[in-house]
């Protein structure tokens, strides 16, 4: 029986139980050590792009920059484990944090070929002068 699946940036699939919305999706893990592999590829560059794909395969949402909001976890008599995953759009002020981040990280790239540059022709400099 096919079922919903969420489709990490590089490429995973997760069956879904069911989902209430990016924000409520569940899924039963085979065990405790699945829950956790499962959970370890929610990560920062995993959840830049999510899509959700319907039982016929055809997406049926597409979302972009997704965070983990929280997950729960629930073991179950048969040894499985019930996850609830609820991931988020991230907010405005952690999208310019990284950009911000982004600036600055190219900033400090510059700064140090113009240092490298002057201090290359500062070399040159004193080299001809004697």
């Amino acid at each position: 029986m096919n079922k919903e699946k969420l489709v990490l940036t590089d490429g995973t699939e997760i069956a879904l139980g069911y989902s209430l919305g990016i924000n409520e999706l569940h899924v039963v893990a085979e065990s405790k050590r699945a829950a956790c592999t499962l959970w370890e590829q929610l990560t920062k560059e995993n959840l830049k792009k999510v899509s959700v794909k319907n039982a016929s395969d055809m997406t049926v949402g597409v979302y972009q920059d997704m965070v983990l909001d929280h997950i729960e976890g629930r073991d179950c008599a048969d040894e499985t484990v019930q996850l609830t995953i609820s991931l988020r759009s991230k907010t405005t002020e952690e999208v310019l944090i990284e950009r911000l981040e982004a600036v600055e990280s190219g900033q400090h790239a510059q700064d140090q070929g113009i240092d490298d540059l002057g201090q290359a022709i500062s070399d040159i400099m004193e080299g001809g002068a004697q």
